[in-house]
């Protein structure tokens, strides 16, 4: 996670470039993880492989790579020469696989409250300040720049494991899970003033509470929802 740069895109004219396969799988696994975690899809649910082709305009052979690699990730149960279902999550592995990705953030927010520099701990404060004023209409953006600074304090093998856990939660948790926004706030404040201070062990410990929050929060969108029938 990094500032909150734009990436220009091409000059008024250009050939687009051509999206690549395993770019293409990626798009696709966003896409169907996205609809899960959000509720729209529910347990049991048969992944209708020609609607994703056409909403995501991609062909057949990224969409069987985006299933196994969802299956391999234990939101869908893939059924040789069937296709694959939604898997019969239950909350419990919804908060764990939160509680998981904890683990390893807490990690990093214990290295951060030790070897950030004053720079960084004041770009820190900005982008929380930001997410306080509550004007700026990309929650989600300012989180990840929030997050992304403290886990460049991390050892890179980490930061990989990071960034795999990152992209297996919803991008866009705060259009979603009503009133996050304000508890993040508080999560956010806490962990701030941790690495401030200085004292890795409850930055990890607060780094920690606030994924298991950010899980119980998951789960209470998805039962309103109804993802679970009964």
């Amino acid at each position: 996670m990094t500032d909150l740069a734009v990436i220009p895109g091409p000059e008024p004219g250009a050939t687009p470039l051509p999206r690549r396969r395993g770019a293409l799988a990626d798009e696709v696994v966003s896409y169907i993880r996205g609809q899960i975690l959000a509720g729209a899809w529910k347990p049991g649910t048969k992944i209708d492989q020609e609607a994703v082709a056409e909403a995501l305009q991609v062909s057949r052979s990224p969409i069987r790579e985006a299933l196994v690699i969802l299956g391999q990730e234990g939101l869908l149960e893939v059924i040789p020469r069937r296709g694959a279902v939604v898997a019969d999550l239950t909350p419990e592995d919804i908060v764990d696989h939160y509680e998981l990705f904890g683990v390893v953030a807490g990690r990093a927010a214990a290295m951060a409250a030790t070897t950030l520099d004053e720079e960084e701990i004041e770009q820190l404060r900005a982008i929380h300040d930001r997410f306080v004023d509550g004007t700026d209409d990309d929650l989600s953006a300012l989180n990840w720049a929030f997050h992304r600074i403290i886990n460049r304090s991390a050892p890179r093998r980490t930061r990989w494991l990071l960034r795999l856990l990152e992209r297996s939660v919803p991008a866009d948790y705060y259009e979603f899970t009503d009133g996050w926004n304000a508890q993040a706030v508080g999560h956010h404040a806490a962990i701030l003033e941790a690495i401030v201070s200085r004292d890795a062990d409850q930055a990890r410990r607060r780094m920690e509470h606030h994924l298991h929050e950010s899980g119980m929060a998951a789960v209470a969108h998805l039962q309103r929802q109804g993802f679970w029938a009964s």
